[in-house]
């Protein structure tokens, strides 16, 4: 074990940088020309291995990790539907590396071999996975394992002969293989009750640091125990990091705190972030804390691997950072970049330590330049949980929403885009357009949000729901807004007053959907509670139509000419029922999974259904039979969808912040 460790030991300072998982929230990319038939770009990535039956791919998911390559050339960005691959001067694309989907989450933590060639891949999904893969040519090498849990961190040896790896799964776990052969030489598990977040491999692969709710622990990779418990009376680390020299450790929430990596004695304090942090990294030198937070904020502190403290320009506040303003500055000048608008997911230095690269939930990745602080690149694309698409102008112009908050216009014919971001205080979890796209309605926690697009400005908060608002939807003549939570309730709401008109609490746990009729004459609501409630809006008469405890409800739509009503349940059942007699019709059983999401094609003869897992079904609603199913790419849930007004084109918005085209009538065509 000794001769394995030390070939850990040996990790040059350019691969010796613990990444950091990233989950977070970016806008959906629409390239406008995909729908057109006179021309395409010359690199066009939006075709790039797409799943069978789709014509295109707008977005590239949402990022859970980041890496430059040994030789600084290239930007790795690891996202849930694959790893993109990136120029690092100029930001084009130049590869995208599929990895098959397993479980809710797919390339989650990413390292480049010492040969730039190979890359190593960490899985974040219900069992685990940790695979290799050849950068250049997009080609899988081999599996080394597939059931190791949530991959947190991963190191090449100096050689490359060695890979070490710490996941969680219900308990902490070290890996590590040796290359040549496939071959697990390493393995042990450390006993934790709950991991809060904060899981790190020291850059010698000799310690492993996680941080529990109340305590840090460090555990000893050459006797495979526990090495020291760092205790506190609250949780001391959203995120851990080690030193290049592996002998401290850096963790935190808004104070960071630096420990001895062997005794876990506290060294010092790091403040100045005001919102969690929930990114950390050294530079390669060690001489450079970069912290990211939910804020959106960047901070780099300058760090004196001598005395294992941060430099401070204020002995008495110690590592407070100034505001970087853009005027010449001191070299040794600590930093705080400011240019994100969302949380700050992932981290990364170039090998010189000139650059860092950042990703963010706000939509974008950057490379920053360290010496002056300047952003220098931006990199789009990899977007949040897509939550609304919807055609307006006869298809000339689309709009996207997702969790973000970040609202993308596309002109189809000009082919020009128009940015409006939304700017929720965290983020929407629920998103719809009015008819004529003059106002978005979002929601963040227990508020519904009003942002009028011409102004470019948010009404007052409609508030009245006591919990977290889970759906959102507008009235067809854009004068009403239904909304429904956690706690069951449904309200609707006057948009030109900003007023409250009522309140349904009608559920018993919490709303999943809720949608007008296209006449403006019903509200339907759908419930985790087994219900499906219907509202007459002339006539106040309340029905429920469906009652089944532990068949919870998670979808629901109206028919083009409002005369039918479908809902999908969690067990992957359908019923469809007459909005007017509210007799139930006929069930559809699609044993396949829970279903996220549905909707009626506008010519109402076809009903889209979204499972849990990536799985798209067309049915027939008339004779009640599917006729066709798309795989998708994503380990995530398609949850909303929009039609072109033919019935010709669909798109599926998704949980992974991808959206796919589908050429509707092509399939159903080659399937007669």
């Amino acid at each position: 074990m000794t001769v394995q460790l030390q070939c850990i030991t040996d990790t040059t300072k350019r691969i010796s940088k613990m990444k950091k998982p990233i989950l977070f929230y970016i806008a959906l990319l629409l390239i406008s020309n995909l729908f057109l038939s006179n021309g395409s770009l010359a690199q066009d990535y939006t075709h790039w291995n797409l799943p069978e039956g789709a014509i295109a791919r707008l977005g590239k998911g949402s990022i859970n990790d980041a890496e430059f390559s040994p030789d600084d050339t290239r930007l790795a960005i690891a996202s849930d539907i694959g790893i993109w691959i990136y120029d690092a001067h100029t930001g084009t694309e130049m590869r995208f590396i599929q990895i098959p989907p397993r479980g809710v989450r797919t390339a989650n933590a990413i390292t480049f071999a010492p040969d730039g060639k190979t890359l190593a891949v960490g899985n974040w999904v219900l069992g685990g996975a940790v695979e290799l893969w050849d950068s250049t040519t997009g080609k899988r090498l081999a599996i080394l394992t597939e059931d190791i849990g949530r991959v947190k961190g991963l190191k090449f040896s100096s050689d490359g002969t060695m890979l070490a790896c710490a996941s969680w799964h219900r308990e902490v776990e070290y890996h590590m293989w040796e290359i040549a052969t496939r071959r697990e030489v390493i393995s042990f598990v450390g006993e934790q009750d709950g991991l809060y977040n904060g899981l790190a491999l020291s850059p010698d692969a000799h310690s492993v640091a996680s941080a529990g709710r109340e305590a840090v622990f460090l555990w000893d990779v050459p006797t495979e125990g526990l090495r020291r418990t760092i205790e506190g009376d609250e949780p001391l680390a959203w995120t851990l990091a080690f030193s290049p020299d592996s002998k401290t450790l850096v963790g935190g929430q808004t104070t960071m705190r630096l420990w001895d990596a062997e005794t876990g004695d506290e060294l010092s304090k790091l403040e100045g972030h005001t919102r969690n942090v929930d990114a950390i990294t050294f530079s390669p030198d060690g001489k450079i804390l970069a912290s990211g937070d939910t804020g959106g904020k960047i901070m780099l502190s300058r760090f004196d691997p001598r005395t294992q403290k941060p430099n401070s320009q204020k002995p008495t506040l110690p590592g407070l950072l100034r505001s970087f303003t853009g005027e010449k500055t001191p070299k040794h000048e600590n930093r705080t970049l400011t240019e994100h608008t969302l949380p700050v997911k992932a981290l990364d230095f170039t090998a010189d330590g000139k650059k860092l690269a950042s990703g963010s939930h706000d939509g974008t990745a950057k490379v920053w330049d360290v010496p002056t602080g300047n952003s220098i690149l931006t990199l789009q694309g990899h977007t949040g949980s897509v939550k609304a698409l919807q055609f307006f102008e006869n298809g000339k112009v689309l709009y996207s929403g997702s969790s973000d908050g970040i609202l993308r216009i596309w002109d189809i014919e000009t082919r020009t885009e128009r940015l409006i971001h939304t700017r929720p205080p965290w983020f929407a979890f629920a998103t719809a357009f009015s008819s004529d796209g003059k106002t978005i309605a979002s929601t963040c926690w227990s508020e519904v949000r009003l942002w009028d697009t011409n102004r470019q400005s948010f009404l007052e908060p409609l508030t009245g729901h006591e919990r977290f608002v889970l759906t959102v939807a507008f009235s067809p003549d854009d004068k009403r807004v239904a909304s429904g939570s956690r706690e069951g309730r449904v309200i609707l709401w006057d948009v030109p007053n900003h007023q409250l008109l009522s309140i349904y609490d009608v559920h018993t746990d919490e709303v999943n959907a809720v949608t007008f009729s296209p006449d403006g004459k019903k509200l339907a609501s759908a419930s985790k509670d087994g219900t499906v409630y219907l509202l007459d809006l002339h006539t106040e008469e309340e029905t429920t139509l469906f009652t089944e405890p532990n068949r919870g409800v998670r979808s629901v739509a109206f028919s083009p000419d409002s005369s039918t009503l479908v809902s999908g349940r969690w067990d992957g059942a359908m019923q469809i029922w007459d909005a007017e007699t509210h007799q139930h019709i006929a069930d559809f059983m699609d044993a396949r999974g829970t279903i996220d999401g549905l909707e009626f094609s506008p010519d109402g003869r076809m009903v889209v259904t979204g499972l849990h897992g990536g799985l798209i079904r067309i049915w027939d609603v008339e004779t009640r039979t599917l006729l066709h199913q798309f795989r998708t790419e994503e380990a995530a849930s398609p949850t909303t969808f929009a039609f072109t007004a033919d019935s010709k084109t669909l798109i599926s918005g998704s949980t992974a912040g991808t959206a796919l085209v589908w050429n509707l009538a092509d399939i159903l065509q080659k399937n007669r």
